[in-house]
């Protein structure tokens, strides 16, 4: 076996990639190793709060052999990989933070490929699942007594609440609360009960609050008076994939 070096993403270990206008096309590739009989041993990581993707290519018949999403703070580790190449596929629009890192051995012989090959592996690394980004800003405004929605997800979606925010200009009882698409399903957050003019946060910073119902599912609200009310809502549109 001969080692053949370190590898660092892009020269430096870690660099800012911008998406491009189409998601399929790669918004980084950068060449890992020069032939089939390099091994690549390391690991890449998404360090944003966007689910972006990634595709490994190999060589011959195995040029783009695999599609891989990485979630918010995940990577992935390979071992003895022959890795051609690799791209990086950003959602357009977002910048995003991605590191990378590992070593580059070759094989002398069939042998030391085959004994090589036979301690290869990919893995997955996820350790603060579920941590998502904060792009998801609503402001909901009420004056009657009523049912009202403040956050509706689609079909292929759900909703993770980072923080809420609900203000009454007078004496209000507001009950926070998620449902399915049918507006069943009931599960409570909470009740704020306003004697007169106020505002009340709850904040869910750590793993963020989720729809427990999923896809298409709402967050509502319900007031007990006409008095004005505004409720702000922070959080993030949840792909199915994430």
């Amino acid at each position: 076996m001969e080692f053949n070096g370190f590898y660092n993403f892009g020269g430096g270990g870690t660099e800012i990639i911008v998406g491009g206008a189409n998601i399929n096309i790669p918004s980084y590739t950068e060449n890992v190793c020069a032939n089939e009989k390099m091994l690549f041993t390391g690991q890449f990581a998404n360090l944003s709060r966007q689910l972006i993707n990634i595709t490994f290519h190999g060589f011959g018949s195995a040029q783009a052999f695999h599609k891989h999403d990485l979630r918010a703070y995940e990577s992935i580790q390979l071992y003895n990989i022959p890795l051609a190449s690799m791209s990086v596929h950003v959602p357009t629009g977002e910048s995003i933070g991605f590191h990378g890192m590992g070593t580059i051995w070759t094989a002398q012989d069939e042998d030391e490929y085959a004994i090589m090959g036979a301690k290869s592996g990919l893995f997955e690394a996820l350790p603060n699942s579920p941590n998502f980004n904060t792009d998801s800003y609503t402001r909901v405004s009420s004056a009657a007594a009523a049912t009202v929605d403040l956050v509706v997800s689609a079909s292929d979606d759900d909703f993770a609440a980072y923080k809420i925010t609900a203000s009454a200009a007078a004496a209000n009882v507001i009950d926070l609360f998620w449902t399915d698409s049918a507006n069943a399903n009931v599960k409570f957050i909470g009740q704020l009960n306003f004697a007169s003019a106020g505002t009340f946060v709850y904040d869910f910073p750590d793993s963020m609050l989720r729809n427990p119902n999923r896809q298409g599912g709402k967050l509502r609200m319900t007031t007990s008076t006409a008095a004005a009310t505004v409720v702000d809502v922070i959080g993030h549109v949840v792909e199915a994939g994430q």
